[in-house]
């Protein structure tokens, strides 16, 4: 673990039981929003559960993954939230 990387609580209270890092590691830099969807994806939700949480539309939930993806070089959404939760980008609570 990183000494100076800083751990914050969720944002929003409907937020997962996860926190963000935010120190990046390995290069990889995530917007906040892009965290949120990945954050409601590791908690099993669907693009339009995530969606209807997070205010935004499903079109716009399914960018913000196409672009986590093609950052984290995977294929899948649990690729991309695997490799999150192995770089320490996310983290249980």
């Amino acid at each position: 673990m990183n000494p100076s990387a800083t751990i914050t609580p969720c944002a929003r209270k409907s937020q997962p039981g996860f926190q963000v890092r935010q120190t990046e590691q390995q290069g990889v830099t995530l917007t906040n929003r892009e965290k949120e969807v990945l954050l409601w994806s590791a908690r099993g939700k669907s693009s339009r559960e995530i969606w209807q949480t997070v205010n935004c539309n499903e079109s716009g939930v399914n960018y913000y993954f196409c672009n986590i993806r093609r950052k984290f070089g995977v294929s899948s959404r649990w690729s991309a939230v695997f490799k999150a939760l192995e770089q320490g980008l996310i983290q249980p609570s």
